[in-house]
Parts: C-alpha cells; sequence; structure tokens
C-alpha cells in the first residue's frame, strides 16, 4: 500500500504469492496451516524436504516449565502441535500409525504452555496465541540452524 496509504482507485495494487513478504522482504507473515488427515501425516509429510528439526506437543498433560527457563535447540524448521477439545492424547490413540505410543513417545518436547488456565479447556485458538507468546523468546534464544 506504500508509506502514504493511498487507498483510492487511481493506486495501482498487484496480487502477489503469500510467499512473497518473506522471501523477498523478509517480513513475518503469519504462521502456516495446512490439513493432514491424521498426526503422523502432520509429523511426516512435513512441506520440507529435511523434515522438522523439532518437535513439540502442548497439552494441559504436558510437563509445565517457565518460558524463561525453556532451551529449545537450534532449528530451522520447528513444528509445535496443538489438539483438540480431547487433546493431542486422543489424536495420538486415534492414529493407526502410533498405535501404543504415548505423548511422549511422539513429542520430544511435550509441554503445558497454559498451566493453571482456570477452566476446564480452552479453545485451540487460545491456546495458538498463549503458546506463541510462550515460545517467543525460546525461540530467538535458540536461533536458527544454517
Amino acid at each position: 500500500m506504500g508509506t502514504n496509504r493511498d487507498l483510492t482507485p487511481a493506486c495501482v495494487r498487484k496480487v502477489v504469492p503469500q510467499s512473497s513478504p518473506s522471501e523477498e522482504m523478509g517480513s513475518y507473515w503469519g504462521y502456516k496451516v495446512r490439513y493432514a488427515s491424521n498426526l503422523s501425516g502432520v509429523i511426516n509429510d512435513s512441506p520440507y524436504k529435511e523434515g522438522y528439526d523439532h518437535i513439540i506437543g502442548t497439552s494441559e498433560h504436558g510437563e509445565t516449565i517457565i518460558s524463561s527457563e525453556l532451551i529449545l535447540p537450534s532449528f530451522r524448521h520447528l513444528l509445535i502441535a496443538f489438539g483438540g477439545l480431547a487433546g493431542l492424547e486422543e489424536s495420538i490413540e486415534e492414529d493407526p500409525n502410533l498405535n501404543g505410543k504415548g505423548a511422549n513417545d511422539v513429542f520430544p518436547c511435550y509441554l503445558n504452555t497454559c498451566p493453571n488456565q482456570g477452566s476446564r479447556t480452552i479453545r485451540t485458538e487460545e491456546a495458538l496465541l498463549i503458546s506463541l507468546q510462550y515460545f517467543q523468546d525460546p525461540i530467538r534464544r535458540a536461533g536458527m540452524a544454517s
């Protein structure tokens, strides 16, 4: 839109691919969401050729660590998984490829990012925003792998 925010019809605009802001300008353009038929598909069918460097599961049953004390490894591609109403535990139970596995088997890092939540459940869209804030400093400290 430019610096003067010209909203008149005379201002020429151009539709660009979603990747343009981050690839061409290095600007953050939001998180990515994709569909997978089950949890193992989320993990194994990564859009990145080399897969995910680090995988985190979030749940009220996960380990509670203060954000300032959380140490993440350096990574290029991080996956943070959120469960639905019944949590990631149900997603693991319902996935035939994860038969017999527990959350700690699937996620090397299994965290409660919303401790003392004060309600039985938190909607995923609420947990997402809370967790992105929780992970902000640990991600910054971890840096990007080369």
